[in-house]
């Protein structure tokens, strides 16, 4: 038998699946992030649009719930991912008065939220439905 041929062969097998193996798991890491991310966001979008219906309309508030995570950031805070003022839009349909809604989206995200939020028709929820 020659076994002078196969020395190398198990570094090389080695090497391949250890590279396909990081490939995989890097990527996992990569999507995961990004999940965490755009969840991160439309929790942030929620909680300020919920709040922005509960509290006085206060729109620099409720940007700053959505980029900073609390409506008093401190001084020299930076915003969540880099998140610039600019995208953050905030819209108050039929406000004042009883259709009053509050919108806050991030449309280059992908991300809106308006409360209070509408109810559907034929809704099985035990809600009444809009009239």
């Amino acid at each position: 038998m020659k076994r002078s041929r196969s020395k190398g062969q198990s570094l090389v097998e080695t090497s391949l699946i250890l590279a396909a193996f990081l490939g995989l798991l890097l990527g996992m890491v990569g999507i995961g992030q990004i999940l965490f991310v755009r969840q991160t966001f439309s929790a942030r979008v929620h909680e300020a649009a919920r709040w922005g219906a509960v509290n006085s309309y206060d729109p620099q508030a409720i940007r700053n719930l959505v980029l900073y995570g609390t409506i008093a950031p401190e001084a020299g805070s930076s915003p969540f991912m880099g998140l610039t003022p600019s995208e953050v839009l905030i819209a108050s349909p039929g406000c004042p008065g009883a259709q009053c809604r509050i919108a806050v989206s991030i449309p280059a995200q992908g991300i809106q939220s308006t409360e209070p939020a509408e109810f559907r028709e034929g809704a099985t929820d035990g809600l009444p439905s809009k009239p």
